[in-house]
C-alpha cells in the first residue's frame, strides 16, 4: 500500500511538472548581445519565413526586442530580408532611389516610423544594406499613388471604359477615407474596371514595375471591397469575419507572391499579431474564431517553412489618449502563469505539453480574456513582464504630471445671479427661411453662441449686459448686423451679401465650372510649389461657457514646401504674449491653436483637380467694389464624406471661391461646416473617443478664410488665415457646454532665398513649435504694435 501511494504521488508530481510552462529567460530589448537568442537556432531550423508579431502598436520594448531579433536572425541564420506591415507602393517608391531612413520612416506607417527604438531596426538595414519591402494593400501618398496608377496606365495603352476623373475620386476616397461611395460609380462598375485592368496588366510583358503595378491594382480592389462592406470590427481588436478579412488575404498575396518570386531569400515579417496567426479554430467567440488572418494563409502555402512568434506582456493597464486604464491580469491565465515567475523577459516554445490545452488570455484583445490553444495560434511567443512605452511619450508623460502639478489652475465659475434669456429666429429677409448655425457673438462679455438648424438660438445674459452689450450677428453670404441686446427681436432678418448672376452676366463664353477650372489648372502658374519662409501672427482666444480661458498672440517663423507638396507647413514660436491664460499648462504647442487643414490652396476639395466637377456651382456678385475685378463662384456639395468635406462626420460643407478675372488667380477661399449630432451619430463618427462619452446631441459650426496676395514673379502667397469652430454640447445630465476656439493670422515676411528648412516634429519631440519657447518681450511687441498701426 505504501508503494503504490509512493508512484501515485510521484505520478501526480510529473503530471503537474508536465503541465509546468517552460520558458527560456532572455535578455532586455536593449542589449546588444544576442547570445541569449541561440536556442532559435533549433527552434528555427528549416524556416524561411519568421512572423514576428507584436500585441498593438505602441510599446518601445516591444519594438526594440523585435529589431534585436531580426538582428540575430540577419547574422546568424543568414536572413536577409525585411518584409513590413506597410504600404506596398510607399515603400517600393522609397526603394527606387535606394534605401534612406528618413525616407523609409516616412513611407512607413508613422506607429514605428515616429519610433526612437524603432530605429535600431532602421539603422541596422542601413548599416547591413538589407533589403525591405511593404506588403500592406493600404496606401500612405494618396495623390502621388493616384498619379502614378494613371501615367503607368498610359505608358501601357491600359483601357478605360469609365471616366478617369470619376474613377480617381472613387480611387481617393477607398485609400484615403476608407469608404465607397456610389455617386458617380456604382460598385460593381468599379469592381469590374479594376479587374479588366489587371487582366491587361497581366498580359504586357514579364517585368518587375508590371509585377508591382498587377499587385498595386490587385490591392487596390482589395481595398474597395473592404471599404464597401463597411463592416465593424471586435470591440478592442481588428478583427473582422473571414469572409470580409479582404486585407490580410491580399497582404499574404503580396508576400506569397514574392516569396515565389525570390525563393532564394529568407524573410522576417514585421507585423501585429493578428495578422500572423497560425491557425485561431480554437477561439469560441464566433467572430474572433471565423477570422482568417494573413498568417492563416501563409501557413496553409508554406507549412513547416513558416514560424510565428507573438508578443504578449503582462502590463496591468493600457495606454490610450494620454491615460492609463486599468486592464488587470485575470487570475489563471496565460499572462498570470508567466507573470508568476518573475522573469522580466520570457521565450516560450508551443512546442510543448505544457501549452497543448487552451489558456485564458487577451491576446486578441487590449483588455478582454479569450480561451484559446496558445500552441496552435503561434508557434512561440516572447512575454514582457513590462510593455513599456517608446521613451519620448515617458518623457512627455513625467513632463505633464509634473507640470500640471506645479501650474493647474482651476477656471473660476460663473455665478447665475439675476439672469435674462434671450430667444429668438435668424431669418433671411428675402425668403424668410431659417439661417442654420449663425453666430451670435458679444465679444467684449466673451460670449459666442450659434443658432441651431432652424436658426433659432437663446442667449442668457445678466442685467448689465441686456441694458449695454451689443451682439455682432453673422454668417457666411450674409452682411454682419450688430444689435443692441435690449433691441433684439423675437425674429432677426439677415441680408444676404451675394446675389446670384445669370451666366450670360458675366460673359456668353464663360461659365462657374470652366472658371473654376482654368483656376484649377493655373494653381501650377499662380501659387507657389517651391518652398519659402514666412513670418506669422497669429491671436487665438479659446473660450469655454462664456469664459474667456485663452487669449493669447503669437509669431512664429514658418517653412512652407509649396501647396503642391505633401509634407505640412512647419512653424518655430519667435515671441509670445500671454493676454490671458486660464489653462495653465494645458496649452503647450502651435498645434494646438492653428489649423491643420487651412490653407485651401493645398487642402480644400473644391480646388482639387478631379473633384471640383462634383460640386454645386454658381456665380455670385458681392457688389462691393473691391471684388469688380474677380469671379466668385458659390459652392455646395450634398457629397458627406471626409474625401469632398476633410471632416470625419455628416456635415454641410459650403463656400466661396474669388478668382483673379486676369490671371485666373485664387485670391480668397470661404469655406463653413455645419453639422448636428445626435447621440446615434456621436456614438458612430466618435467611437472609442473618451472626450465624447457624455454627449447626447452636438452642434459644430466652423468657419475657415483664406487669403492670397501677389508676392513675388506673379504668383500668389497665402497672406491672411482666419478659422473659428464652435462646438455646443447637450451633455446626458442635460447640461449645456458651448466652447469656441478662434485663431486670426497675418503672414509678412516672405523669405524666397536661402530659405531655412524648419524639421517637422512629432509627438514627444516638439522644441521649436512648444509655447513657452520663448519669453514675452514687451519692447518687441510695442514696436510691432506701432509698425502695424502704422500700416
Amino acid at each position: 500500500m505504501k508503494n503504490f501511494l509512493t508512484v501515485l504521488f510521484m505520478l501526480f508530481l510529473f503530471m503537474g511538472n508536465a503541465q509546468e510552462i517552460e520558458t527560456i529567460e532572455i535578455q532586455p530589448s536593449n542589449s546588444k548581445d544576442h547570445s541569449d537568442l541561440n536556442f532559435l537556432k533549433d527552434e528555427l531550423y528549416g524556416k524561411d519565413v519568421v512572423m514576428l508579431g507584436e500585441y498593438t502598436h505602441i510599446y518601445g520594448n516591444i519594438f526594440e526586442m523585435k529589431a534585436r531579433i531580426i538582428e540575430y536572425l540577419h547574422a546568424e541564420l543568414g536572413f536577409n530580408t525585411i518584409a513590413i506591415e506597410s504600404p506596398m507602393y510607399d515603400v517600393w517608391k522609397m526603394n527606387q532611389k535606394g534605401f534612406d531612413p528618413d525616407e523609409f520612416n516616412n513611407a512607413i506607417w508613422g506607429v514605428w516610423g515616429k519610433n526612437d527604438e524603432f530605429q535600431r531596426l532602421v539603422n541596422y538595414i542601413e548599416k547591413n544594406d538589407l533589403k525591405v519591402i511593404g506588403f500592406d494593400s493600404q496606401v500612405k501618398k494618396t495623390s502621388a499613388f493616384i498619379e502614378d496608377f494613371f501615367d503607368f496606365c498610359e505608358e501601357n495603352n491600359i483601357a478605360f471604359k469609365i471616366d478617369e476623373n470619376d474613377l480617381g475620386i472613387i480611387i481617393e476616397g477607398v485609400l484615403d477615407d476608407y469608404s465607397y461611395e456610389a455617386y458617380d460609380i456604382e460598385f460593381d462598375r468599379f469592381e469590374k474596371e479594376l479587374q479588366s485592368i489587371i487582366k491587361q496588366i497581366e498580359k504586357l510583358k514579364e517585368s518587375e514595375e508590371n509585377y508591382i503595378w498587377k499587385q498595386l491594382s490587385k490591392n487596390l480592389l482589395a481595398a474597395a471591397r473592404e471599404a464597401n462592406m463597411d463592416t465593424e470590427p471586435v470591440p478592442g481588436s481588428e478583427m473582422i469575419t473571414g469572409e470580409q478579412n479582404i486585407r490580410d488575404k491580399e497582404m499574404a498575396n503580396n508576400l506569397l507572391s514574392y516569396i515565389s518570386r525570390n525563393k532564394n531569400e529568407k524573410i522576417a515579417v514585421w507585423a501585429d499579431n493578428i495578422h500572423v496567426m497560425n491557425n485561431n479554430s480554437s477561439i469560441k467567440k464566433p467572430i474572433a474564431r471565423d477570422f482568417v488572418s494573413m498568417g492563416n494563409h501563409i501557413k496553409e502555402e508554406l507549412g513547416e517553412k513558416v514560424y510565428s512568434l507573438a508578443t504578449i506582456h503582462g502590463n496591468e493597464s493600457f495606454y490610450e489618449k494620454g491615460k492609463w486604464e486599468p486592464t488587470p491580469i485575470l487570475a489563471g491565465s496565460f499572462e498570470a502563469q508567466l507573470s508568476e515567475k518573475n522573469i522580466p523577459y520570457q521565450f516560450i516554445s508551443s512546442n510543448q505539453e505544457a501549452m497543448n490545452k487552451a489558456f485564458e488570455t487577451r491576446l486578441l484583445s487590449f483588455e478582454d480574456f479569450y480561451e484559446i490553444r496558445m500552441d496552435q495560434v503561434h508557434d512561440g511567443y516572447i512575454f514582457f513582464e513590462n510593455a513599456t512605452l517608446p521613451q519620448k511619450e515617458q518623457d512627455l508623460i513625467a513632463r505633464n504630471e509634473s507640470e500640471l502639478k506645479k501650474d493647474e489652475k482651476a477656471i473660476p465659475k460663473i455665478i447665475q445671479k439675476d439672469l435674462i434669456t434671450l430667444t429668438g429666429q435668424l431669418l433671411d429677409i428675402e425668403t424668410n427661411e431659417p439661417i442654420a448655425f449663425a453666430n451670435i457673438i458679444l465679444k467684449e462679455e466673451e460670449i459666442y453662441r450659434v443658432a441651431d438648424k432652424n436658426g433659432f438660438f437663446d442667449l442668457t445674459v445678466n442685467k448689465r449686459m441686456f441694458n449695454n452689450a451689443t451682439a455682432t450677428i453673422s454668417s457666411l453670404g450674409y452682411e454682419t448686423v450688430n444689435v443692441n441686446l435690449k433691441e433684439l427681436k423675437d425674429k432677426t432678418y439677415l441680408q444676404a451679401s451675394f446675389e446670384s448672376l445669370a451666366e450670360v452676366v458675366i460673359t456668353a463664353n464663360l461659365t462657374p465650372i470652366s472658371v473654376l477650372k482654368n483656376a484649377v489648372k493655373k494653381k501650377y502658374e499662380n501659387h507657389s510649389e517651391e518652398p519659402f519662409n514666412y513670418y506669422r501672427y497669429s491671436n487665438s482666444i479659446f473660450n469655454q461657457n462664456d469664459v474667456t480661458t485663452l487669449n493669447l498672440d503669437v509669431i512664429t517663423k514658418n517653412y512652407d514646401n509649396g501647396f503642391s507638396s505633401e509634407y505640412v507647413t512647419t512653424n518655430r514660436v519667435e515671441q509670445i504674449r500671454w493676454n490671458k491664460n486660464l489653462l495653465g499648462n494645458k496649452i503647450k504647442y502651435t498645434g494646438s491653436l492653428f489649423g491643420g487643414r487651412e490653407d485651401a490652396i493645398r487642402y480644400s476639395n473644391i480646388l482639387h483637380k478631379r473633384k471640383y466637377k462634383k460640386f454645386d456651382l454658381e456665380f455670385v456678385s458681392s457688389g462691393l467694389p473691391e471684388n469688380n475685378g474677380l469671379y466668385i463662384i458659390a459652392f455646395k456639395t450634398d457629397r458627406n464624406r471626409w474625401n469632398y468635406t476633410n471632416r470625419g462626420y455628416p456635415t454641410e460643407y459650403s463656400g466661396k471661391v474669388y478668382i483673379d478675372k486676369n490671371s485666373f488667380a485664387i485670391v480668397k477661399v470661404e469655406e463653413n461646416w455645419k453639422a448636428q449630432l445626435n447621440i446615434d451619430d456621436i456614438k458612430k463618427y466618435y467611437k472609442g473617443n473618451r472626450e465624447y462619452k457624455n454627449e447626447i446631441n452636438l452642434i459644430i459650426k466652423e468657419e475657415n478664410i483664406c487669403y492670397y496676395n501677389k508676392v513675388k514673379n506673379g504668383k500668389y502667397y497665402p497672406s491672411r488665415y482666419f478659422n473659428r469652430r464652435y462646438q455646443e454640447s447637450e451633455m446626458k445630465n442635460q447640461k449645456m457646454v458651448n466652447s469656441v476656439s478662434e485663431a486670426d493670422s497675418y503672414l509678412y515676411d516672405y523669405e524666397f532665398d536661402e530659405v531655412e528648412y524648419i524639421e517637422y516634429e512629432y509627438y514627444g519631440k516638439e522644441k521649436q513649435t512648444v509655447l513657452d519657447r520663448v519669453e514675452f518681450d514687451p519692447e518687441f511687441w510695442t514696436s510691432f504694435e506701432m509698425e502695424n498701426s502704422n500700416s
